[in-house]
């Protein structure tokens, strides 16, 4: 029981320090050399979706175990329900257009290894022999073995500068496109994306930025349905990945995946209480004058 205090108690810190502002004014991104290599057209769209195919889909959202533990953790069943909506889709559109992202596609419940690999070897977006070692091996794994269709996970792969959605959530295909944003602004790429491959710690800070800038837009965007959302969403699914970095010190034993499980229960169910009273101070405090402004001059037309 004191072990589980702790925890919390160790969460509550972690969450603290990250608290996502609002109150910071939003920029758009100015993306750093980008490839016009990977520039769209008719034949090759930015955004692309995968036919529909009930029976795959509904394994992917209801069989799969990691699909069920996401819908708990967030107690959402629009996590990983592999049917995007047209106004979830619309979200990301704007956000990419709004950012000046266009070299990153998106692919929604879509399974395209080949392409994939055709963006990777078009890829100068980190250094070569990052792309031709952990490059290859995160394709391998994430884009052709772990079939999206059915094991799917939203994630964004800084390797070929692809965004995977799978969600139908504005926050979480918002959280996916900050990652492209901030991995596009950088300088030097392959340090950021070798960062974030350190076990433990390497998410924490990359995956706190991307979901303060998913919180960030929506308030640039006078959206405070999908602000509100969003604190219920982002907090607990940030609380999974510091979970999740716990849990690998979590040395082998019998009990050892109970373990894990425990620890990001209680990560989730942290990030949960924390967002909860991070989104009722916002409520007291919401209409910002930006918005106030907006809001008038609609009224005056």
């Amino acid at each position: 029981m004191k072990r589980k205090i702790l925890i919390f108690l160790l969460l509550c810190s972690v969450f603290q320090s990250c608290y996502y502002s609002t109150e910071k004014r939003y920029t758009v991104a100015q993306p750093y050399d980008p490839n016009d290599q990977l520039y769209f057209d008719e034949k090759d769209p930015q955004f692309e979706e995968g036919e529909p195919y009930s029976v795959l889909d509904f394994i992917g959202s209801w069989i799969w175990i990691e699909s069920l533990l996401g819908k708990l953790m967030i107690w959402d069943r629009r996590i990983q329900n592999h049917k995007i909506s047209f106004e979830t889709k619309k979200y990301l559109m704007d956000y990419i257009r709004d950012n000046n992202l266009k070299d990153v596609k998106i692919r929604f419940n879509q399974y395209a290894p080949w392409d994939d690999l055709r963006r990777l070897w078009h890829s100068k977006s980190v250094n070569p022999l990052l792309k031709w070692t952990i490059g290859v091996f995160a394709y391998l794994v994430n884009d052709v073995l772990l079939v999206g269709r059915i094991f799917g996970g939203d994630h964004y792969n800084p390797y070929s500068n692809t965004i995977h959605i799978y969600s139908d959530i504005p926050a979480v295909v918002i959280h996916e496109g900050g990652h492209s944003k901030d991995f596009a602004q950088r300088e030097y790429r392959s340090l950021y994306a070798l960062g974030y491959a350190v076990p433990i710690l390497g998410a924490f800070y990359p995956e706190a930025r991307a979901s303060d800038d998913a919180i960030r837009y929506f308030r640039y965007r006078c959206d405070k349905t999908e602000e509100m959302t969003a604190y219920r969403t982002l907090y607990p699914a940030y609380g999974s990945y510091v979970g999740g970095g716990v849990s690998d010190l979590i040395p082998s034993s019998p009990y050892a995946l109970l373990y894990t499980y425990s620890i990001l229960a209680v990560a989730a169910s942290t990030g949960h209480v924390v967002g909860y009273v991070r989104e009722k101070q916002v409520e007291k405090e919401w209409i910002p004058k930006e918005c106030m402004i907006a809001a008038e001059l609609e009224k005056k037309k």
